[in-house]
């Protein structure tokens, strides 16, 4: 199941040395082709799932907040970081391989995180698994890709969209040298962390970044939240320009029970952008529920 971890070429970026209550892992699931990282010895498990275009390491700092009282996962999407494309590229498929990770390591009832795709991935699985799922926390997350903004739906268009990726990762690789040097915890802000998720980008696979975002626009969700039953957190970033608060505060409208935060100062990546404020937002809600 898990063994070392493929060759790739994904970044090496500068870590320090990690205490034995927050030490992340790196691992490889040969069955599933997933490379996640892994925190946390004990207590109730927390999944992380990642956005289009997007990678792991983006959860670091989460997962040194997570792992002293929770076992976090947060693994790369296929054709993401480590992770090789695959053949599932649908939502419904990539929920149901995240089940399959989860039980792979036992893992009975989760709590599952979910940021931009990986909210419309997380929200998915929640719908087909009430069974594993037992609280939802969505992060500026995708459920209505067609109500997003316009400059944004280009990338699902076939041609265009296609030339329009392969630019942007282009114009990317230039910023490489300097976001090698960005390390994982480096404290929030705006450009920094934009550095470190622009050079992590071009190690993405842009067939399968193509592949996801046409399946992300062709799966509206919105029109199911109001059949979510387990408590649930939406998280927006006061100055999201990808996915505008106001439809995350719609999709908490809609969602029974659920409950709506705004991180001042953040933008799309609010776990990135403003690290603390975003883990005492999840971490509330973790330790109310848990009560």
């Amino acid at each position: 199941m898990s063994g070392p971890m493929p060759s790739t070429n994904s970044p090496t970026l500068r870590t320090r040395p990690e205490a034995a209550t927050t030490a992340i892992t790196t691992e490889w699931d040969a069955r599933l082709g997933l490379s996640y990282l892994s925190a946390g010895a004990q207590g109730p498990a927390v999944a992380l799932l990642h956005g289009w275009g997007a990678f792991k390491e983006l959860w670091w700092s989460t997962l040194r907040a997570l792992a002293p009282e929770y076992r976090a996962f947060a693994p790369d999407m296929p054709g993401h970081g480590a992770s090789p494309l695959r053949d599932i590229d649908t939502m419904a498929g990539l929920a149901d391989l995240i089940a399959d990770f989860c039980a792979a390591r036992d893992l009975n009832a989760i709590t599952l995180v979910g940021h931009s795709m990986g909210g419309n991935i997380a929200l998915e699985l929640a719908l087909r698994r009430p069974d594993l799922v037992q609280r939802l926390a969505l992060v500026d997350a995708a459920l209505e890709p067609r109500q997003m903004p316009l400059y944004v739906r280009p990338y699902a268009t076939s041609l265009p969209g296609w030339s329009l990726l392969r630019l942007s990762l282009a114009f990317a690789r230039h910023f490489r040298p300097l976001g090698r040097r960005v390390p994982p915890l480096h404290g929030g802000g705006w450009i920094i962390p934009w550095l470190r998720r622009s050079t992590y980008a071009t190690f993405n696979e842009p067939i399968g970044m193509h592949r996801l975002i046409r399946n992300l626009f062709a799966n509206p969700i919105g029109a199911r939240l109001g059949a979510i039953r387990v408590p649930t957190l939406v998280i927006t970033g006061q100055f999201d320009g990808l996915v505008p608060p106001e439809l995350s505060r719609r999709a908490a409208r809609a969602i029974p029970g659920a409950r709506f935060a705004v991180i001042p100062g953040a933008l799309h990546n609010p776990m990135d952008e403003r690290p603390r404020a975003f883990e005492r937002t999840l971490l509330a809600f973790l330790h109310e529920i848990d009560q």
